[in-house]
């Protein structure tokens, strides 16, 4: 499995463009359509070697870029965070009291920055698997800094304690982490993967509606509905096809 650097799709392009001339050439000579796949086809064994060292030191060169970059970025980004928490410390705030929030928030965000890379770097070499992997990591980096660090900050600076309620921002994150994945995988999943997913985002959304109405206007007696109004939903989308198929 080879990158789609521009080097290699060039390549591919240029020696596509030589069989498909030899091809027409070969029908042109009055070969058949078998005969001239097959020469063309033996033309390219000639340049089996030479497309495969240029792949391989496309995909070297592109780990190397891709190594380079990463220990470049990590050196600069952490000593970006130290200026700065040093800077508000000792000369904005003038203690380190609270500053350690800058910290804690530079590293969530480098972890964000890896699954975008881990993501992206999959996604050069075409692996599918580890595309998927990449999704649930950015996802999952997504936490700290969508949940964990605004509850902290506003824990710490301002003394508000919602990690009562502030969890139930995980459940539209999981609905949106699988819409994802079924957006960017629904060709290579089958038909039970893709009804469990979009399931799975149902349950989620419906649970999300329900402990926010629940929370915040004190249905828990009547919120409940919103189940009643899922399943009917579900059932319309599944089982209405089945019967109008099983009527006509």
């Amino acid at each position: 499995m080879y990158p789609k650097t521009d080097k290699i799709i060039e390549v591919r392009e240029e020696l596509f463009s030589i069989m498909l001339d030899k091809y027409k050439d070969c029908l042109d000579s009055g070969m058949t359509e078998e005969e001239s796949y097959r020469a063309a086809a033996d033309m390219m064994a000639d340049y089996k070697d030479a497309i495969k060292e240029v792949e391989t030191g496309s995909s070297l060169s592109a780990l190397r870029k891709n190594l380079i970059g990463l220990a470049t970025f990590t050196s600069f980004y952490f000593i970006a965070v130290s200026f700065i928490y040093l800077f508000v410390s000792l000369v904005v705030m003038k203690t380190f009291e609270k500053t350690w929030l800058i910290v804690v928030a530079g590293s969530f965000l480098y972890l964000l920055y890896l699954s975008v890379l881990f993501f992206g770097y999959a996604r050069l070499f075409n692996f599918h698997v580890l595309k998927r992997v990449g999704i649930g990591l950015i996802f999952l980096s997504l936490v700290p800094i969508i949940y964990v660090f605004p509850s902290l900050y506003l824990g710490v600076v301002h003394d508000k304690n919602i990690w009562p309620f502030s969890w139930l921002v995980m459940l539209p994150m999981g609905v949106l982490y699988l819409l994802t994945d079924y957006l960017d995988n629904k060709n290579r999943m089958s038909t039970l993967e893709r009804n469990l997913k979009f399931i799975g985002a149902g349950l989620l959304l419906t649970t999300s509606l329900y402990l926010s109405f629940s929370i915040w206007y004190q249905a828990w007696g009547s919120a409940w509905l919103i189940y009643v109004l899922f399943l009917a939903l579900l059932s319309l989308t599944f089982l209405s096809p089945k019967m109008w198929a099983r009527k006509t």
